[in-house]
């Protein structure tokens, strides 16, 4: 292996580097705040105003891909300092541009180059995390990505001090400089603490599920256990269900991220705006719940079993959504589709070691992760044009319904692969 660690070494530690480096790259998700920024800045459209985030999710998504790779090889650490460099990078070179440039030009900066920092970053942890803690997987990973959401909470209130309430060149300017040195300050602390465990490294007590008939993925075929090489991986029927789940599922929530809003205002337009501030900080929170929450369930109930349940629940959810009799009934509905989307970034890495090992889930999640960028840029471009299209809030949310019950459907035809 690239890199060794006592046997001695206290594999909690490994998780508090993991968090650490989660929750600063968990500020992509405080766009909300810039965006506004932007626009009275640059005078740009809304939909315009969109693309720096749009296109850091993509970069964000591809260049995973390759990290995951890299860090396969070369271990966690160099790749998530790789990581905090290119991210400080990406925000202070839009910071020391914002004067002179455009939209546009926060698309290179805050978007491709941020983007592919987070890219670097983010699969790093999960990736260590998940073979210090084969015992508990779910749970571990839920816990890690549970700061990428805690970050974004975060650091919309760091943004916001930064942009203040009449955002100027100047503030905007300062944000991206000041906060680009705190984000990669937390990359590169939590990336020092990261390392691989030993080769054959197991916790005390523990067996692989295939010698202790564990039922993590609950089905009757046994868990083959095998380390899957990349290209073996993406022949297999089980890879592409994988991820069509993914995409179905993050699509749902997405959609309605850009949409609770304006739906809550179609309610009652006092309220919802009274209430929009308080229900996106709670919705930060249920994310990171439901992260830690469907982890956890799924290391007891099973990987595929945790995701038929949860599919169903937010299938269930946006079928009653658009028909929500007043504000009260709307806000607790915002909070389970959360608490169901944060779910989705601790079962799917966990179901890709289950199926596929741990030997190359770096590169493997990063392809599953690709699920991901496709329905990231269709839930940041199209979410408002589909409403349109669609015509009406019942419609809208009837037919992402039927998407989550479409990942339900696959959920029950995925099975471990066989060589």
């Amino acid at each position: 292996m690239a890199e060794q660690s006592e046997k001695t070494f206290n594999r909690w530690i490994i998780l508090v580097g993991a968090i650490l480096v989660q929750l600063a790259l968990g500020a992509i998700y405080s766009y909300g705040i810039i965006k506004p920024a932007v626009i009275a800045v640059y005078g740009a459209v809304d939909t315009i105003a969109l693309m720096p985030f749009a296109f850091g999710l993509l970069s964000f998504a591809i260049v995973m891909v390759f990290a995951g790779r890299w860090q396969d090889k070369a271990g966690p650490k160099i790749v998530a300092l790789v990581g905090g460099i290119v991210l400080t990078a990406g925000y202070v070179i839009s910071g020391l541009i914002a004067p002179v440039t455009n939209t546009w030009g926060l698309v290179v900066t805050y978007g491709i180059i941020g983007g592919a920092g987070i890219g670097f970053g983010y699969v790093c942890p999960i990736a260590c995390a998940s073979k210090w803690f084969p015992d508990m997987k779910g749970l571990i990973n839920g816990l890690a990505v549970a700061g990428f959401g805690a970050g974004a909470f975060i650091f919309n209130y760091i943004f916001k001090a930064f942009i203040g309430t009449v955002a100027t060149t100047q503030t905007l300017a300062l944000n991206f400089i000041v906060s680009g040195f705190i984000m990669g300050g937390m990359v590169i602390a939590g990336a020092l603490i990261l390392r691989n465990p030993p080769e054959g490294y197991k916790p005390e007590g523990w067996e692989p599920p295939a010698t202790a008939g564990s039922k993590v993925l609950n089905d009757e075929d046994a868990l083959q256990g095998a380390d899957w090489e990349p290209k073996d991986m993406i022949k297999t029927p089980s890879y592409w269900l994988l991820w069509g789940m993914f995409v179905c599922s993050a699509m749902c929530g997405l959609m309605v991220i850009g949409n609770y809003k304006s739906y809550g205002q179609s309610i009652s337009l006092v309220e919802a705006d009274a209430w929009s501030a308080t229900v996106g900080g709670i919705a930060a929170l249920f994310n990171g719940l439901g992260r830690i929450f469907w982890g956890k369930m799924s290391d007891i109930l099973g990987r595929n079993n945790t995701m038929k349940l949860m599919f169903a629940i937010q299938g269930g959810t946006m079928l009653t959504f658009a028909l929500v009799p007043n504000i009260i009934v709307w806000v607790l509905l915002v909070q389970v589709l959360y608490f169901c989307f944060g779910g989705n970034f601790s079962l799917f890495p966990s179901a890709t070691g289950d199926y596929f090992g741990s030997k190359n889930l770096g590169f493997n999640y990063g392809l599953v992760f690709t699920a991901y960028g496709i329905a990231g840029i269709v839930g940041a471009v199209a979410a408002t044009p589909m409403l349109n299209l669609v015509g009406s809030y019942l419609g809208y949310f009837l037919l992402f319904g039927i998407l989550s019950f479409a990942a339900l459907a696959m959920a029950f035809l995925v099975k471990p692969p066989k060589r």
